[in-house]
């Protein structure tokens, strides 16, 4: 295990809640809703497949919402501290003291991720950040991950991504990556290559070499 590519939103710090807030207040300026069952297909992104989801329940352009809900989030982010979830600063300080690469990959754009990194002083913790502003095709798609294992120059196996959502599972999934799934608000389908676990919390950095081992043997007899 020579990288840890986290997933931002729900996985390295809890914001769906304020994700959700955002997203009904834009949706309340349009005289539409946004109720749980829409949240949920909402968590994990792509934000431009949710825009689009929004604008037609709504009925406005999705161009219109992205603005609304990017000013939104950005607000937030910058305001507001977000902490991380418990086990991740433990992780961090082990993964540097031990030489192994962090990198955050997000679907996400690079505006909302500087500003949540830079505000609260996030941004040492990863030698790398991909937001969907650096891929082509962001998450679901393996494009992300992919992107991050290859900057590092390590095969794909060498990697362990940790998701909260079954768009960013899919994603780290389809590159190849040894994947630990941390849920939250949503049921994830339980799929091979995969640990499901509730929290990182009393993990430790040898936990993870071990998950990881086990699950680079269910890769190999794929």
């Amino acid at each position: 295990m020579r990288a840890l590519l986290i997933d931002m939103d729900g996985t390295l710090v809890e914001t769906e809640s304020r994700w959700w807030a955002a997203e009904r207040r834009v949706m309340e300026l349009h005289g539409s809703t946004w109720e749980e069952d829409d949240q949920n297909q909402a968590i994990g992104g792509p934000l431009f497949k949710v825009v689009e989801y929004m604008g037609a329940k709504a009925n406005v352009k999705a161009e219109i919402i992205f603005e609304q809900i990017v000013e939104e989030m950005l607000n937030s982010f910058s305001k507001y501290k977000s902490e991380l979830l418990p086990g991740w600063e433990n992780i961090f300080s082990e993964a540097k003291k031990h030489g192994i690469k962090t990198a955050l990959v997000t679907a996400s754009n690079r505006v909302l991720a500087d500003a949540l990194l830079i505000n609260n002083s996030y941004q040492n913790y990863f030698d790398l950040v991909i937001t969907s502003d650096d891929v082509n095709e962001t998450k679901p798609h393996p494009e992300p991950y992919l992107t991050a294992a290859k900057h590092f120059g390590l095969d794909v196996l060498d990697c362990l991504a940790f998701e909260d959502s079954n768009t960013g599972i899919t994603s780290s999934l389809g590159a190849g990556i040894p994947t630990i799934a941390i849920p939250d608000r949503v049921l994830l389908d339980s799929r091979r290559g995969m640990r499901i676990v509730s929290g990182l919390q009393g993990i430790n950095l040898n936990d993870l070499k071990a998950m990881h081992q086990e699950l680079v043997r269910e890769w190999q007899n794929i």
